[in-house]
C-alpha cells in the first residue's frame, strides 16, 4: 500500500468548502470551540494571554443567507477574574465561506494562516457531524479551560483561600478549606501555583495566570440556542464574550454607512 501525503491546507479548505454557499438553508444549531497555542505549553499549562481560543458558528448576514464565522479571542485579567474575548481581546473575526487569499484582508482567511485553515475545516466538519447524527452527544453550553494562578513563594506563604468554588469543594470532600489547598498547591519555574477561583480575591499579587490545557478538551462542540446569548457568559470567576469583536464593530459601522449613503436623499 502507498501512502498519499496529506493534502495542503488550502486544498483541505476547497475540498470543504470549495464552491459551497449557505443561502436558502437555516443556520446551525451548533457551535465549536477550539484552540492554538501561540507560545510552548509546559506541563500542560500555558498564559492566557498566549492562548488563543477559537469559535465557530453560523451568522445570519440577511436575505437568506449566513456566514460561517470563525473569530479567535484571548483572554486577560481583570480585578477578581478573568476575561475571554470581547472587543478587547478579539484577535480576528473571518468568513469560513470566502476563499482564503495573500495575507487575509478583511473577511478573508489569510492563505499562510496553516494552523487556521487546518483547524476552521476541523471545526465545522465536526458541527456539520453533529447535525448529521443528532443522537451524537452534544455539549449543553461551552467549556472554558481551567485556571490557575502563579504566586511568588513568599506571598503565596501567606495568603488563604476563599470563594464560593472552594467552599463547594470542600463540602463536597469533607475537608476543611486550608487542608485543600495544601494538598493542591504545585511548584511551577519558582511560582507556586493555586486553582485560580480560589484565590481571586489575591488576584493583584498574583504574577500570572495559566490556563489548564491537560483536560481541556482540543475540539469541543455545543448548543446554540440564541445568538449571541448561548457565545456570552460565565463560568466560574471567568467571563466570555465571543460574540462581539473589534473586527465585528467596524463591519457593522461600515454596514450602516453603506446603508445611509444609499438612502440619503438625492
Amino acid at each position: 500500500m502507498i501512502a498519499t501525503p496529506p493534502p495542503a491546507t488550502l486544498d483541505q479548505w476547497r475540498q470543504r468548502f470549495g464552491g459551497r454557499h449557505r443561502g436558502n438553508r437555516h443556520p446551525r444549531p451548533l457551535a465549536a470551540l477550539g484552540y492554538l497555542a501561540q507560545s510552548p505549553v509546559i506541563e500542560g499549562l500555558i498564559e492566557i494571554e498566549r492562548l488563543l481560543l477559537i469559535v465557530l458558528y453560523d451568522a445570519p448576514t440577511g436575505h437568506g443567507q449566513h456566514a460561517v464565522r470563525l473569530a479567535g479571542f484571548s483572554g486577560a485579567r481583570v480585578p477578581w477574574g478573568v476575561t475571554w474575548g470581547g472587543v478587547e481581546q478579539s484577535k480576528f473575526c473571518k468568513n469560513l465561506l470566502l476563499q482564503p487569499v495573500v495575507n487575509g484582508p478583511g473577511l478573508r482567511l489569510n492563505t499562510a494562516s496553516t494552523d487556521l485553515l487546518r483547524l476552521g475545516p476541523q471545526l465545522d466538519r465536526d458541527v456539520e457531524k453533529h447535525v448529521r447524527h443528532p443522537s451524537l452527544p452534544v455539549r449543553q453550553r461551552l467549556r472554558l479551560p481551567c485556571l490557575w494562578a502563579g504566586f511568588k513563594p513568599a506571598d503565596a506563604a501567606m495568603i488563604t483561600g476563599d470563594g464560593p468554588e472552594l467552599e463547594a469543594y470542600s463540602r463536597r470532600t469533607g475537608k476543611p478549606a486550608e487542608r485543600l489547598l495544601q494538598g493542591i498547591r504545585r511548584e511551577y519555574f519558582g511560582l507556586s501555583r493555586c486553582p485560580f477561583p480560589w484565590m481571586s480575591h489575591h488576584w493583584q499579587q498574583a504574577v500570572t495566570v495559566l490556563a489548564d490545557l491537560e483536560r481541556f478538551p482540543r475540539r469541543q462542540v455545543f448548543l446554540l440556542r440564541h445568538l449571541p446569548g448561548d457565545l456570552i457568559g460565565c463560568q466560574d470567576n471567568a467571563a466570555f464574550n465571543f460574540r462581539d469583536s473589534r473586527f465585528h464593530s467596524v463591519a457593522k459601522r461600515r454596514s450602516r454607512s453603506q446603508r445611509k449613503l444609499v438612502l440619503a436623499p438625492a
